[in-house]
């Protein structure tokens, strides 16, 4: 028999965490007919039963736990509150507060307007209730800290509570509550994972300009989304206001929307967006720098298409085709001389076209 004192207790617990996690909840239900248990076991079970609404099997097993003298924790007794709330249970709701309140897990007395148990309830990510909570404390007028808020809104952004994130940030500005940074971001990623209300991007932006961003690589993939989905303005705004905060962007947006750019003959803001990324040390790929060439060239800006070659050169992200636009177009120049470097650099760098590429290449040397 496993016990919480049982050198083994760590073990089953973490194996009966991962069998949860992978959806073999029937397997952890067996570790109690063998005899396997302890309070972690015990915890992941109520929760399971709780999450789901089957509030006779989490009563079962708050007493099974009882009868085997192992103690439930403040934590187990909220799972059964948190989905009494989420199923709007109120017969469960009392019951399980009734107890709580005996094992001295509530207080007596207005506990609804309690900051530190909402606060605790959100680090458990207890969002629906510390909602109700957080609800009950606001029909009775009680002002409850900015912390209060910050934490509901960290925590249903973790959970993927969107609409619910969304409406305890607009409350928090039309009260004008500020919190910490870690709350506004995680509110940031989740507006960019979950693209499901038409007012995300604006609080996206909003959030942004005063001074608060999201994870990076989540914007940078939201951005690309907006791309795929031709809403060129908006990657367009996010992208340079992500630029201007100094944050490194993945490459795949980049290359989205300097293709967008080309494609449409857009050449200055090809170069206003490649000098913002030389700032911050980005990089493209190789064929979307290639289109990058032959559209300077095109447009008869053969400064800035070598400024783009060096750049590229320096970070090593060119192939023959980057060397054949560029020798071509300067021979057509007729800067014979520059030509003949970039040529014998890219003899250096083991960079060579096909036979037939390669020979229209050295006749315009003559």
């Amino acid at each position: 028999m496993i016990r919480d004192v049982d050198p083994d207790s760590f073990s089953w617990s973490l194996v009966a965490q991962i069998l949860c996690k992978n959806g073999n909840f029937d397997k952890v239900v067996k570790f109690l007919e063998k005899g396997i248990y302890n309070t972690k076991i015990y915890d992941l079970l109520v929760d399971f039963y709780s999450k789901n609404g089957d509030f006779e099997a989490a009563f079962h097993r708050l007493n099974e736990m009882n009868n085997r003298k192992l103690d439930a924790s403040f934590c187990t007794y909220s799972s059964v509150l948190d989905g009494a709330c989420k199923y709007n249970d109120s017969e469960v709701m009392e019951r399980i507060m009734r107890i709580m309140i005996e094992k001295q897990f509530l207080p007596r007395c207005q506990f609804f307007g309690n900051d530190s148990i909402i606060q605790k309830l959100c680090d458990l990510r207890k969002t629906h209730a510390a909602e109700m909570m957080f609800k009950k404390a606001c029909g009775k007028n009680i002002r409850l800290q900015d912390d209060t808020y910050g934490s509901l809104l960290k925590a249903m952004s973790q959970v993927g509570r969107i609409d619910e994130a969304i409406n305890m940030y607009r409350t928090m500005l039309k009260r004008g509550i500020k919190v910490k940074d870690s709350c506004y971001c995680a509110f940031a990623n989740v507006l960019c994972k979950e693209d499901q209300s038409g007012d995300g991007y604006g609080l996206l932006v909003n959030i942004m300009k005063q001074g608060h961003h999201p994870c990076p690589s989540q914007l940078s993939k939201y951005i690309a989304s907006l791309c795929r989905r031709k809403k060129w303005k908006k990657a367009e705004e996010l992208l340079n206001l992500m630029l201007k905060k100094g944050l490194l962007p993945d490459s795949v947006p980049c290359c989205l929307l300097m293709e967008y750019y080309c494609f449409n003959k857009e050449m200055d803001k090809v170069v206003a967006l490649h000098y913002e990324m030389v700032k911050v040390e980005g990089s493209l790929d190789v064929t979307t720098y290639n289109t990058i060439l032959e559209g300077l060239w095109r447009e008869k800006k053969a400064e800035e298409a070598v400024g783009v070659f060096d750049y590229m050169t320096g970070l090593n992200l060119v192939n023959s085709a980057s060397f054949t636009i560029m020798i071509c177009e300067l021979c057509h120049m007729k800067e014979m001389r520059k030509a003949m470097k970039i040529h014998d650099e890219m003899l250096k760098m083991g960079f060579k076209p096909d036979k037939g590429t390669y020979k229209r290449l050295i006749s315009g040397f003559k």
